[in-house]
């Protein structure tokens, strides 16, 4: 399941600082996706950690939002 995570500053600036596509689980099959939900929250904890990982921020100043 794929979603499309947007990374922001804590300071609430409406600018997006860096979007990620974020796959979990690499099952393509649409039927297996209604079986198993991945929760949003697991898509914004992964971009975060890529974000941190990329020196875009740390955890103290950015956060990560799913897009709808």
């Amino acid at each position: 399941m794929k979603r499309i995570v947007d990374i922001f500053s804590k300071d609430w600036s409406p600018e997006i600082i860096w979007t990620y596509i974020v796959n979990l689980d690499g099952v393509d099959n649409t039927q297996d996706l209604k079986r198993d939900e991945v929760p949003l929250s697991a898509f914004e904890s992964e971009a975060l950690r890529l974000a941190i990982a990329e020196s875009r921020g740390d955890s103290d100043s950015i956060f990560a939002k799913v897009r709808e």
